[in-house]
């Protein structure tokens, strides 16, 4: 959220504290309530000229580009100073409606959210036709400060199913009602600078890149530590979060770590390098997919490899159903370089991914079942060009993304849900762009043409039985994009 935005919904916030207050009290309390609203009236006043005077240096900024870049560091110290001082006052401006209404939690919250609108196609190959759908997205929360170094929020989003993996719903069902669950909830703590503690359902606590390795809709469940050097230097995390809770057998979830190197200059370029191992502990054998359970042909599972095996299955999975095959012990190495074409930046990244513990293999007289070994690495190499700027109308941005990742390189709960139809064993390719219409409101297309079931062969029967690979996906999003 900008400073303006935050000190516009402080000085909101003020002004409904305000009338509440002198609502509520009778006429001995008016006294105290003008002078609450002189204090609020100086607080805006000079809050006003905070903003003033950082829009005039932000301008002298702009137009002095040729200025060496000491002079730059220098000015864009002055102007953290002026944006610390805006920030104080802001806090003051709330906890002075704190002081002179019956409670000050209203001047603490920040709200934020979006919608998102999705006309949506994918067309399978082998399927009786390709499907259109209509979704919407909504997500709305707000932070609050608890004080100088800790801070809580809460969002909320819409769902079907619960789904880890997405937010959207479809227009469906009669015009039923749509669910809104908790979408995050936790509690952040920055002692300094350097050092970040989040608990909850938090943020991803880890560096990723623009790949589908991870999907943007996951809000991990655990706890994280993030460290960095400066603005420019190394960094670290290290994090757990859990799957499957079991009140009878061992709890499923991941702990893991990344460490990595930034630097950015003032010129717009920039370059990050990290790696990270992610340790999932009580998955092989177990069924912690999303949903808790898993049919008898492995749905659910993603794409990762599956079995009824009794050697392999332990006893927190029933009789008869179905586990994954192997663990996922994930090393990955990410890297990113931007710099400037003409007026616009260029962003270049890569990730490449091996599971180290992916040693389950299987020989059946059908490629439908048939499990090759070493199934274990997934690649993403791509580039944006531009950028798309909720500020300011009319700028834009391209990109374009080529993916493989095989069927046990990754665990699947955590890939995208929409590229490959969500699993692993796929890859191809991704376009995609965006244009900014107006303040807040962004334009995106994403075209994805991929191909599923590279690894294993899919059973299908249209036009006639038969076992397939290479399966023929494609899949384009048009979104209409609002933020507030």
């Amino acid at each position: 959220m900008t400073i303006r935005s935050f000190a516009a919904a402080a000085v909101i916030a003020a002004a409904s504290g305000a009338a509440c207050l002198a609502n509520a009290q009778g006429a001995s309390a008016k006294t105290e309530s003008k002078a609450v609203q002189t204090e609020l009236e100086a607080l805006k006043a000079q809050l006003a000229l905070l903003q003033e005077r950082l829009a005039q240096l932000e301008a002298a900024q702009k137009s002095q580009a040729e200025q060496t870049e000491t002079q730059v560091a220098e000015q864009a110290v002055v102007n953290t100073d002026l944006q610390d001082s805006i920030d104080r006052t802001s806090d003051n401006l709330a906890r002075a409606v704190g002081e002179g209404a019956s409670s000050g939690w209203m001047g603490r919250w920040v709200w934020k959210g979006d919608l998102r609108a999705r006309n949506e196609t994918i067309d399978q190959e082998a399927t009786v036709t390709e499907r259109n759908r209509n979704r919407v997205r909504l997500r709305v929360g707000a932070f609050a400060r608890v004080n100088d170094t800790t801070r809580v929020e809460v969002q909320f989003a819409t769902t079907e199913g619960a789904d880890a993996r997405s937010s959207n719903q479809s227009f469906t069902d009669a015009n039923s009602r749509k669910a809104l669950d908790l979408d995050t909830a936790y509690v952040e703590w920055s002692p300094n600078d350097q050092w970040k503690l989040s608990v909850g359902k938090m943020r991803y606590p880890w560096v990723r890149t623009s790949s589908f390795f991870f999907d943007n809709d996951i809000n991990p469940e655990g706890a994280g530590v993030q460290w960095q050097q400066a603005a420019n230097g190394f960094f670290g995390s290290v994090f757990a979060t859990q799957f499957s809770e079991r009140a009878t057998a061992a709890d499923s979830g991941m702990v893991g770590a990344q460490f990595g190197w930034r630097w950015a200059r003032t010129d717009g370029s920039r370059v990050l390098i990290a790696g990270a191992y992610y340790d999932h502990a009580a998955v092989r054998g177990y069924n912690p997919f999303q949903g808790a359970s898993a049919s008898s042909a492995g749905l659910g599972s993603y794409g990762n490899s599956t079995t009824t095996s009794a050697t392999i299955c332990r006893k927190a999975v029933a009789t008869g159903g179905v586990c994954l095959a192997n663990d996922y012990n994930v090393i990955e190495v990410l890297g990113e370089y931007q710099f400037n074409i003409g007026e616009q930046p260029l962003l270049l990244y890569a990730n490449v991914a091996q599971n180290t513990a992916a040693d389950y293999s299987i020989t059946t007289a059908s490629t439908a079942t048939t499990i090759p070994k070493g199934l274990d690495t997934a690649y993403a190499v791509g580039f944006n060009y531009g950028r798309a700027n909720a500020a300011i109308p009319g700028t834009w941005e391209v990109g374009y993304l080529y993916q493989i990742v095989e069927k046990d390189a990754l665990f699947a709960q955590w890939i995208d849900s929409d590229f490959a139809a969500g699993n692993t064993d796929g890859g191809g390719s991704a376009i995609r762009g965006a244009y900014q219409v107006s303040r807040n409101w962004r334009f995106n297309v994403t075209y994805m043409l991929n191909d599923t079931n590279q690894d294993v062969a899919a059973a299908v029967t249209l036009p006639a039985a038969r076992n397939l690979f290479d399966r023929d996906y494609k899949r384009l999003q048009v979104d209409f994009n609002w933020t507030y």
